[in-house]
């Protein structure tokens, strides 16, 4: 099959979450034999792992900040249709939200092949004036979107957003974010991490941008109480971004230098080693989350989850995390706290995030399913023709 795959998130390692679930996604569907051709933005050189894989790529020109590149490459359309008039694809699969969806439009328009709009998340509750005006775009372009199936991470986002806009509840298909779960089956060593913390570690993966920032804020109030009774816990966040500075001096305001560290960027091929190092993961959505992939990868990891109950979490552990109050650090306290006494629990409860991890989030599931889609579309539009 040949798939022309639109994203704004495009990554054959990455560190966020859309990432990972392309990096993922494109092996997998490489691995089948199928023949892709990506059109993205700017962004790191895969050049040598492309070659491996068969993929071919195109990055759109796009200058500036990155969290502008989604509107810089939607202008550039006409050259991802002149690429689709060369390659010939089959099916459009255009990844992310309303951005993607534009261009796959235009080329499946012109050249008369189905368009699959795959949305990751959506927030009504976001911190920065970028996020807000995505938010505002989306809720604008996606009904207007000419798709011939919207696949979605999340029945949350479903029924709060995708329906009420108008979108028929029939043209949606929920396929959750999916990962390669190998990579978490058997934990690596978690000797550099230790050494450089210790034991009792709690722990978070999460590039430190304002939402992710304003979520973490919480577990580093939550942490003041953890402290009082277990002051041999330690909180490690893991990741980097622009508002790290304002976490640092929460800490510091909080007096938390002893129990709370920052361990800067790490490339993703580090996370199973971090999360062997790990007692609990503590994961703080400052915004109704969707499928999130670093929850799942602590999952495949078979941790201790605590995570704030808010948009599809509660769906996407099915039971196999302590679900705690978001935005309230006495609440994330006593799940910490929680886990820490109960051992016996901690261990129940990491071993059934795994099972569900693979039972739910393989990237083979979610490729099987996205092939029946892809099939399907392609074989009614070739009915109609």
């Amino acid at each position: 099959m040949r798939i022309l795959f639109i994203t704004h998130t495009y990554s054959l390692g990455g560190s966020g979450g859309g990432e990972q679930f392309v990096s993922s996604y494109l092996k997998e569907l490489s691995k089948r034999g199928h023949e892709i051709l990506v059109f993205t933005t700017a962004g790191p050189n895969y050049s040598k792992q492309e070659k491996e894989l068969g993929i071919r790529v195109h990055r759109a020109k796009c200058f500036g900040h990155h969290a502008f590149h989604k509107f810089e490459y939607v202008a550039q359309a006409g050259t991802a249709l002149k690429l689709a008039e060369e390659f010939k694809p089959q099916i459009i699969h255009a990844q992310n939200d309303a951005f993607p969806g534009l261009i796959g439009q235009k080329i499946s328009r012109k050249l008369s092949i189905p368009l699959v709009l795959a949305v990751e998340y959506l927030s009504d509750a976001a911190v920065s004036l970028n996020l807000k005006l995505v938010f505002a775009l989306n809720k604008f372009f996606l009904p207007r979107i000419a798709f011939d199936k919207l696949v979605s991470w999340s029945t949350f986002v479903n029924e709060s957003f995708l329906i009420p806009w108008g979108i028929p509840a029939e043209k949606i298909e929920t396929v959750p974010g999916g990962l390669d779960l190998s990579r978490f089956k058997k934990l690596p060593n978690a000797g550099e991490t230790k050494k450089a913390f210790g034991e009792n570690l709690i722990v978070s993966i999460k590039p430190l941008h304002s939402t992710n920032a304003k979520g973490i804020s919480y577990i580093i109030r939550a942490m003041k109480h953890v402290a009082v009774k277990y002051p041999d816990f330690k909180y490690v966040i893991f990741g980097d971004g622009k508002s790290r500075a304002e976490l640092e001096a929460l800490v510091d305001q909080l007096a938390l230098r002893n129990n709370v560290f920052f361990a800067g960027a790490v490339d993703n091929s580090r996370a199973p080693e971090i999360y062997a190092s790990a007692s609990i993961v503590a994961h703080s959505f400052a915004f109704k989350a969707t499928t999130s992939i670093a929850l799942i990868e602590s999952m495949a990891a078979g941790k201790a989850i605590v995570a704030t109950d808010t948009g599809e979490v509660s769906n996407t552990v099915k039971q196999s995390a302590v679900l705690v109050k978001p935005r309230d650090e006495k609440s994330i306290a006593k799940g910490l706290v929680t886990l820490i006494e109960n051992p016996a629990l901690a261990k129940k409860l990491a071993a059934k995030a795994r099972e569900v991890a693979e039972n739910n989030y393989s990237i083979e599931s979610v490729a099987d399913r996205f092939e029946h889609i892809y099939a399907e579309l392609i074989s009614r539009r070739s009915s109609l023709g």
